[in-house]
């Protein structure tokens, strides 16, 4: 509880008051010249996160670097297969597990990636065929196997151009 004295009346009140209980004044202990560098304050605070949030030519520049270095990963498949996995993991999900006769269980874990390996299906078209081993499918006797599962993979537009699975593990 810090006094200080009212910027009108000049009675001691708290600084935290919200009027002066003497003569009904707002925020007494709030002097004029604490309030403008509590302005000036907030305003350079607005001025850096507004030039760290705008646009400029240097935007334009990383644009074009972006773009470039997303070309030159298309071309090199431990990048491209790197970029596109956790797609590829969303999109297959579900046609991968629709290849079960009965049911399927995924055996991953929560930060886990469902694809282990990948290849190019063409290069050319940019197109990957990831590969993984963590689902298991349920067989007539109730009985989970685990299963080799492959989805081909467009990352242009994130479709699924193929699914296939087989009995066994990487």
């Amino acid at each position: 509880m810090a006094l200080k004295p009212c910027k009108s009346c000049k009675h001691t009140v708290d600084t935290s008051a919200k009027t002066c209980p003497n003569c009904g004044v707002a925020n007494p202990g709030v002097s004029t010249g604490s309030a403008i560098g509590g302005l000036i304050f907030l305003v350079i605070i607005i001025a850096i996160v507004v030039s760290m949030c705008s646009g400029g030519e240097s935007d334009k520049a990383d644009d074009k670097k972006t773009k470039v270095d997303e070309a030159a990963c298309r071309k090199d498949l431990q990048c491209a297969g790197d970029k596109y996995g956790i797609a590829a993991s969303i999109y297959c999900k579900d046609p991968v597990s629709r290849l079960a006769k009965y049911t399927s269980r995924w055996t991953d874990g929560t930060f886990e990636t469902k694809f282990s390996h990948f290849r190019w299906l063409n290069q050319e078209q940019g197109t990957l065929t990831f590969i993984g081993d963590k689902i298991e499918f349920q067989n007539g006797f109730g009985a989970f196997q685990r299963h080799t599962y492959e989805c081909d993979f467009n990352p242009v537009n994130n479709q699924v151009l193929d699914v296939r699975a087989r009995p066994g593990q990487l």
